[in-house]
């Protein structure tokens, strides 16, 4: 088949320039030592919470025993992912011997090729330093700890800036217009900076047309993460890849990975929606909702629980509409995965839209008072009126929604509700907007992610005669400015819980944990904590956490 072909002769190729750099026993001890270094990685120095012509691999470049390479746009039309050439196949390679008179490209790393004859080549995969840097959701970051995980178990070194790349892999996000531009910002810094570039994520998966239009820039579709680390390889050897093909399957759970958190595991359940809203372009990049089986995500969650982590937070452009396509549902989902976790680790619920979560609205609550579940959920309702929710083309009602957060609020009243709202949608009244004021001073969200309206390329809101700029920062910083009226953790003071730890806050020196309810506490730092939970004094309190003080021992429970 092309794929064995392709691995056959991207083989024969890596052995020849190992061989002819090294062909000695060192090299090999060489490889050890950086395959056991490589997992390095910090958080960007820029990240904070909350914009070369195409190669062909032709015959006469690429020929060797084995036949010619295949470009890698050739591998999306094939119904099975090729083999990855990974560092025990390229250790496996130096029992071949490698022809000495053969004419090989010397690609440097940082940039253009240029033909040579020389007797090795200078490039060695997986040798070189990679920055990783994502944008967006929870899905955006498990797909960005995957392709790291590739990238580091491949034998590249990740490193935590531009400055100190070879090759810097941009995870992008096109949900919003700022979080575009942020990433389309670093692919034009990476490029003055000399960088080889693969932007990745929902930016070019989105817009096909922008995506080939990036001289210099190679591509990636959501689809194809398990491809990264080939793209990478061409990118740094002066190849432009692009990508960008669409694949019905997903990509495996079992990809290797590395956290952003040490101690929690974002476990992808399903991508794509079912919905057709005017304002978002998410269903451009992650299309109609393919889900993983329920086998495999609690094989992933097993998995993640024996290395040490202790939060599972399941990720989805709507958690609601899981298992559709597959005969099957959330509910069961969640009760599989609480019965199998092992004692001391919890179980988050990821986004969900209105409309295919009512009919579990029953289960859900049942799962929420579950002892290894976190009382939380994440429905955002988008505007407080009726027809804007129409124009929006959103599928449920504001009474609707009420009904979802009453019953959730009268079952569960700590639980901690999460909401979006968008702020100047173009068809939104003045009459309208009162109506979102009173629906968010009815619930005083715990969490709400307040948004000005954006009008997306290729989305029908975007034809929308749009609201003045003053009317919409307006009416942003009004609901902005309530939000931050309140303290949504007040009625924690003085109360003991019982705290799971996942994170520490350096500034400060601080433990960082989550309460059953999914209130953020601050402890003093003490790292025999994390992975662990402990019974927490509670005291003062802010809008955004609760400071508390230990008093129990740390235990998995």
């Amino acid at each position: 088949s092309s794929s064995t072909t392709t691995s056959s002769a991207n083989g024969a190729r890596t052995a020849t320039a190992i061989v002819a750099v090294a062909g000695s026993a060192a090299l090999l001890t060489w490889l050890a030592i950086r395959r056991s270094q490589s997992g390095k990685w910090s958080k960007s120095k820029n990240a904070t919470e909350e914009d070369e012509e195409y190669v062909d691999l032709d015959e006469e470049e690429a020929s060797d025993d084995d036949g010619p390479i295949r470009d890698l746009e050739d591998y999306a039309d094939g119904p099975a992912r090729p083999d990855r050439l990974g560092i025990g196949e390229v250790l496996r390679w130096f029992g071949r011997k490698a022809p000495q008179d053969q004419k090989q490209r010397r690609c440097h790393a940082r940039g253009r090729c240029a033909s040579s004859e020389v007797e090795g080549a200078s490039y060695l995969p997986g040798s070189q330093r990679v920055f990783v840097r994502t944008y967006g959701c929870p899905h955006n970051a498990s797909d960005g700890e995957y392709m790291m995980g590739q990238l580091r178990d491949y034998g590249y070194t990740l490193v935590d800036s531009i400055e100190d790349c070879d090759v810097c892999v941009i995870n992008s996000c096109t949900v919003k217009h700022p979080s575009e531009t942020r990433a389309m910002n670093m692919v034009t810094n990476s490029k003055q900076s000399g960088k080889a570039i693969v932007l990745a994520g929902c930016v070019p998966a989105s817009d096909r047309k922008l995506a080939e239009s990036l001289e210099g820039v190679s591509v990636l579709d959501v689809t194809q993460l398990d491809r990264i680390v080939d793209v990478v390889e061409e990118s740094l050897k002066g190849h432009t890849v692009k990508l960008l093909q669409k694949r019905k399957d997903l990509p495996s759970l079992a990809l290797p990975k590395v956290r952003k958190d040490q101690f929690a595991e974002i476990i992808t359940i399903n991508a794509g929606c079912l919905g057709s809203c005017t304002f978002c372009k998410t269903k451009h990049a992650r299309g109609k909702v393919v889900s993983y089986s329920i086998d495999e995500i609690v094989a992933r969650a097993k998995q993640a629980a024996a290395e040490g982590v202790c939060q599972i937070e399941l990720a989805s452009e709507d958690m609601g509409a899981y298992g559709v396509d597959i005969g099957t549902d959330i509910v069961q989902l969640l009760k599989r995965l609480s019965d199998e976790l092992p004692p001391g680790v919890m179980l988050r619920t990821g986004m969900t839209n209105p409309p295919y979560i009512m009919q579990h609205i029953d289960g859900i609550i049942e799962v929420l008072k579950r002892p290894n579940v976190h009382a939380f959920m994440h429905i955002p309702v988008q505007t407080g009126s009726d027809a804007v929710l129409l124009s929006m083309r959103r599928e449920y009602t504001i009474a609707e929604f009420c009904h979802l957060a009453d019953r959730l609020k009268e079952a569960i009243p700590d639980m901690f509700l999460l909401s979006d709202i968008i702020c100047g949608f173009p068809s939104e009244s003045e009459e309208d907007w009162q109506a979102t004021m009173e629906l968010c001073k009815k619930y005083r969200f715990q969490g709400l992610h307040v948004s000005q309206f954006y009008a997306r390329p290729g989305t029908p809101a975007a034809k929308l005669k749009p609201l003045k700029s003053k009317v919409i920062k307006d009416r942003w910083r009004e609901l902005t400015d309530l939000t931050n009226s309140y303290n949504r953790n007040e009625a924690l003071e003085g109360k003991t819980e019982r705290v799971w730890f996942t994170g520490t806050e350096n500034e400060r020196g601080q433990s960082i944990g989550r309460t059953k309810n999914f209130a953020k506490v601050l402890v003093a730092r003490d790292d025999k904590l994390l992975g662990k939970s402990a019974m927490v004094q509670l005291g003062k309190s802010s809008k955004l956490h609760v400071e508390g003080t230990v008093i129990g021992p740390a235990e998995v429970v």
